[in-house]
């Protein structure tokens, strides 16, 4: 009998050097994901946008001592806090998983010399990293050239449609920001472009995958709304006030917004758009 999440993930949190409250329930959300995208044991899988390794710890653990993950991610060593991605980096190579992961970052995988053999894996995971991209063509562009080498591909961000009171205002803190990089107000900020799941979805088909499994999940006990609006109110007032380029009215108006935000406390995370979808067709 498969163990419970609870109970896998103080075997991550154990095995991986992971510690805190926060960081265990965002554990929990990724071995949700992973049970949905149904990743077996002995799998080699491609991680793209790993971020500290949450989700790298989770399908490390599942995939065994028989499989691999591959992680990767646009960002650069000292990129993220409190712990940077290198030290995150350092510390999950060098714990038990360390023999089943690779992680590489200032990666760009839409690079032409960044490139794999047919089917060199079994999966490509992209776990909360969409928001980051630039624009809709870029995920298009990576879910084209991904097709390649995997024949299947898991998915999982932030589903911008509050279905809550409380998750309205993790929804607002997102939408300022993919606003505001509309303005391009800054670059170290973390929302870039905002998917709807049909966004996501369209992309898929688009690009020839073929959606097997989609849901919402719900993430409750995870901390990125209250993140997300304490940078927002803590950062954006100025940067929006200072903006050359931006209309007074848009600027008084997401002002407003910020100011309507109130106690972070207050705050539900969003729901989780997941999918799995297998690639169509043949590849070369």
């Amino acid at each position: 009998m498969q163990k419970t999440v609870e109970e896998r993930t103080k075997e991550i949190m154990h095995l991986s050097g992971f510690s805190g409250d926060i960081t265990q329930k965002r554990i929990e959300h990724r071995l949700r994901l992973v049970d949905l995208w149904k990743i077996y044991f002995g799998s080699k899988v491609l991680e793209i946008g790993c971020g500290q390794g949450e989700t790298t710890a989770a399908l490390a653990y599942t995939v065994g001592e028989n499989g691999f993950v591959y992680a990767v991610d646009l960002a650069n060593e000292n990129y993220g806090s409190p712990e940077n991605l290198g030290m995150a980096r350092e510390r999950l190579m060098g714990s038990h998983f360390g023999d089943r992961i690779n992680i590489d970052l200032g990666v760009n995988i839409l690079s032409p010399s960044f490139d794999f053999d047919v089917n060199s894996f079994g999966y490509v995971v992209l776990s909360h990293c969409l928001w980051y991209l630039s624009s809709q063509e870029e995920l298009r562009d990576i879910l084209y050239k991904v097709r390649k080498w995997a024949p299947r591909i898991c998915i999982a961000e932030w589903d911008p449609c509050p279905t809550t009171f409380g998750q309205y205002k993790h929804f607002m803190a997102a939408d300022i920001q993919a606003i505001c990089e509309s303005y391009h107000i800054s670059d170290h900020f973390n929302i870039k472009t905002m998917f709807y799941p049909h966004e996501i979805e369209n992309a898929l088909c688009a690009c020839g995958w073929e959606i097997g499994t989609s849901a919402r999940i719900d993430a409750y006990d995870v901390q990125d709304a209250l993140w997300e609006i304490d940078i927002v109110k803590d950062m954006f007032p100025r940067k929006i006030s200072e903006h050359k380029e931006m209309p007074p009215k848009l600027k008084r108006l997401l002002l407003s917004q910020i100011y309507t935000l109130g106690d972070a406390e207050a705050a539900e995370p969003l729901p989780v758009f997941a999918a799995a979808a297998e690639r169509i067709g043949e590849v070369f």
